[in-house]
């Protein structure tokens, strides 16, 4: 192996290539990555943790959603609530929509609702609120879309929820007709 002017380092022999990654032998300093990945040290880009493109993580616009934040599509695995449910490994809270506690009047009506909108096992489509990114007592808040259906605005429709007016300052969903934010 030999050592450069600059320090970077080189095999030798029939195939010399950059130690570092680099597409200049014997330089080694062309700030080009011969496998792809950021110069000098030509390490990948990290991944997105739902998906899209590094470094922004935007989401594939296959998948309809909105905003910058998370944007992912998984099995929805297991029903909470009226307005909480897992999706995939991510515990969802549903953005400006609230759902009565198990101990409230129409708790099971607004659970079984979701249920029956999302069902465990269906895919769904998360779309994380912008203006809510650091979630919720461990929870992402965001709209949930299952066969095409938005379960946010749904459950409002249904009469099994109501509007969190609180959050219509924040959510980056404020301005859509289906919440009846002001």
């Amino acid at each position: 192996m030999a050592l450069y002017r600059n320090g970077k380092t080189a095999t030798s022999g029939s195939a010399d290539v950059c130690t570092n990654g680099a597409t200049n032998y014997p330089n080694c300093d062309n700030n080009v990555c011969q496998y792809g990945g950021t110069f000098p040290n030509c390490t990948s880009s990290p991944s997105c943790q739902y998906g899209g493109t590094y470094p922004n993580c935007n989401p594939p616009p296959s998948l309809g959603c909105k905003g910058m934040a998370a944007c992912f599509k998984d099995n929805v695995a297991y029903i909470v609530d009226g307005d909480t449910l897992d999706v995939g490994d991510t515990r969802i809270r549903l953005a400006l929509v609230n759902t009565p506690e198990v101990d409230q009047p129409g708790y099971q009506e607004a659970k079984v609702f979701t249920a029956q909108t999302c069902a465990v096992g269906s895919q769904a489509v998360v779309d994380e609120d912008d203006g809510q990114t650091g979630g919720s007592y461990g929870r992402m808040i965001a709209v949930v879309y299952c066969g095409g259906v938005n379960l946010n605005a749904a459950l409002l429709q249904s009469g099994f929820a109501e509007l969190l007016p609180y959050y219509c300052s924040v959510s980056e969903f404020a301005t859509e007709n289906w919440t009846g934010c002001p």
